[in-house]
């Protein structure tokens, strides 16, 4: 802390450099040489090779969710089976039940459920987290603000799988429910 205004600070070692053979105009003076060599290297990496697909609209969420509901509730099949089985007969159901072009395979399905569920679980947080501050008098529309608000977290995020959650949740209760 500095005693006096009047006192300097102590010298921290930094004094920048001056180097009086290159102006600091903005222009460099190097010198062009004759053995430099200027090479062009062309990209020889194959074209990705990822399929891009059209994005899922609710509909076809909800059919993913139902699929999903459906063959990993099975108490005749269970879940004894492999991952590509398991997300094969999910995608049939989702091509049976929805029209996609071109039809999703079993990945898509797999990479599209892993993503909503990331997206629902965090949003079933913000709406517990919600319900556990609800005030006396509060609607549920009040508590669905308090839980987009918690959801966004200061920033400018909306949750938008109302729908899917409002499916998944009342037919995972009735599933709840009926075992």
């Amino acid at each position: 802390m500095l005693r006096n205004p009047s006192q300097t600070p102590p010298f921290n070692g930094y004094m920048p450099m001056v180097n009086e053979n290159f102006s600091s105009g903005g222009t460099t003076n190097f010198p062009d040489f004759s053995t430099q060599l200027t090479i062009v290297i062309e990209d020889s990496t194959p074209v990705s090779k990822k399929n891009h697909q059209p994005s899922w609209n609710t509909e076809q969420n909800l059919v993913l969710i139902s699929g999903w509901i459906k063959f990993g509730t099975s108490s005749v099949v269970g879940k004894n089976r492999k991952g590509e089985t398991y997300w094969g007969q999910i995608a049939d159901y989702c091509n049976e039940h929805c029209s996609f072009d071109p039809p999703r395979d079993g990945v898509a399905c797999r990479n599209r459920f892993n993503y909503m569920n990331k997206i629902l679980g965090k949003w079933i947080g913000a709406y517990d987290g919600a319900k556990r501050l609800q005030g006396s008098g509060w609607s549920e529309n009040d508590v669905l603000a308090k839980a987009q608000e918690i959801y966004a977290c200061g920033k400018n995020v909306w949750f938008t799988l109302m729908e899917e959650w409002n499916a998944s949740y009342f037919k995972l209760v009735c599933i709840v429910l009926i075992t």
